[in-house]
């Protein structure tokens, strides 16, 4: 049961993040990196590929890259790190074809008691297609 907990709680986190919304119609991408890493995985990359590919193909009006990274100590450096990750997957969101112009990035800074769980090692790419 003990070994269950973290994976109970990551899927718990999740779906709390997934219920979080600025806007209904928003497709949400959640890119994952190891703790007080800003190495972007492979499948990180895929993500990050399919974000864009939903971007393009929806005419988003914006994409907002938000950057999470939890508390390990330093504050400072831990609010770094998630702008470092933004930074990160918004250049490979460019890098993808998404217009540096479309693109808003946000850090969120870790609070004293946030973890290094794997909720707060991510960044959330949130699309926001075009309406008619």
């Amino acid at each position: 049961m003990m070994r269950r907990l973290p994976v109970m709680l990551s899927v718990c986190a999740l779906a709390g993040l997934a219920a979080c919304t600025n806007g209904a119609d928003r497709d949400r991408y959640p890119v994952f990196f190891e703790p007080a890493s800003t190495t972007v995985s492979p499948t990180a990359q895929a993500i990050i590929d399919k974000a864009a590919a939903d971007a393009r193909d929806n005419h988003a009006k914006t994409v907002e890259v938000i950057g999470h990274a939890g508390a390990r100590g330093n504050l400072s450096a831990d609010e770094m790190l998630s702008v470092e990750r933004a930074k990160i997957v918004a250049a490979a969101l460019t890098k993808a074809g998404i217009g540096s112009a479309q693109i808003t990035q946000i850090a969120h800074p870790p609070k004293n008691n946030e973890d290094a769980s794997v909720a707060s090692r991510l960044v959330t790419i949130e699309v926001d297609p075009s309406t008619p």
